[in-house]
């Protein structure tokens, strides 16, 4: 049994005579759901497996250069951090740092780079931070329920703005009401102001990809 909710009573649970056990973390669907839906095992076993390969990278290749590190932290790396992002994308802070200092140590792996600022070594690798890359996402994903790229029922998560008076595109969203943190940070509440903000010419693509080319022009 895991309890959601401050105000949840915790009752207990029986089944043919037996208390179910109580959980404070359950793993589902490879994320790991716990009763505060902060999210923080989760990140931290992302950020472990994460490490794990990047160690395996650093004994494996003698030649960490420039063009490999940045194709190798993609391709086997990257994906262990980003899964499920919106879903449970950090939103704690300490989270956040620890799921970017994987990424800082992996361009660390690259002699020529290596005094650089964490910044610069960004742009000298080709890397967005991993921050962008789910604010990236997460406009992705609100494009492609908006425009029937997932067979999702958009009402289910999003609200169209009702206020004529509102600049802007005709895509906007309605901001749920939200007094906890994790709800503030949940998928349909976060999202808003970031979409809200987006130029008409980038949200009237007419496709993901050309959405995608536009948004990262913007």
């Amino acid at each position: 049994v895991l309890h959601l909710g401050r105000n949840n009573a915790r009752h207990t649970y029986t089944m043919r005579g037996t208390n179910l056990e109580v959980t404070e973390a359950e793993r589902d669907l490879g994320v790991y759901i716990d009763t505060s839906l902060k999210f923080r095992k989760q990140a931290a076993a992302a950020a472990s497996k994460a490490n794990q390969i990047l160690a395996v990278i650093k004994r494996s290749f003698e030649l960490l250069d420039e063009s490999t590190v940045p194709l190798l932290f993609k391709t086997l790396v990257r994906p262990h951090l980003e899964f499920g992002n919106v879903v449970w994308g950090p939103f704690n802070r300490a989270d956040q740092l620890l799921i970017e200092r994987v990424q800082r140590r992996a361009t660390r792996l690259v002699p020529t780079v290596r005094p650089l600022t964490y910044e610069q070594r960004l742009e000298a690798l080709k890397l967005p931070s991993l921050f962008y890359r789910r604010r990236r996402g997460d406009m992705i994903q609100v494009y492609q329920l908006l425009h029937g790229g997932i067979d999702l029922a958009p009402d289910d998560f999003l609200a169209a703005a009702t206020d004529d008076r509102t600049r802007g595109h005709s895509w906007k969203l309605k901001k749920p009401r939200a007094e906890s943190r994790p709800r503030r940070q949940s998928f349909s509440t976060r999202v808003v102001n970031d979409w809200n903000s987006l130029p008409p010419a980038v949200v009237d693509a007419t496709s993901v990809q050309q959405f995608k080319s536009r948004l990262d022009a913007h």
